[in-house]
């Protein structure tokens, strides 16, 4: 089961101290590829895949 963040309203400026709503908006822009799992009784675990550029 894959979620996706909600995106940011054009006209909303960022707000450092916020304290929600930017976690998965941060990780969808840097993981390869993301998914989220389930954590009885209650929220769940997010699990990320993140790769570093091959070095030349």
């Amino acid at each position: 089961m894959a979620l996706h963040p909600r995106p940011l309203l054009a006209n909303t400026e960022p707000d450092a101290l916020q304290t929600g709503d930017r976690g998965l908006a941060l990780l969808a822009a840097l993981a390869d590829h993301w998914d989220t799992v389930p954590h009885p009784p209650c929220g769940k675990t997010v699990r990320a895949v993140l790769t570093t550029p091959a070095k030349a």
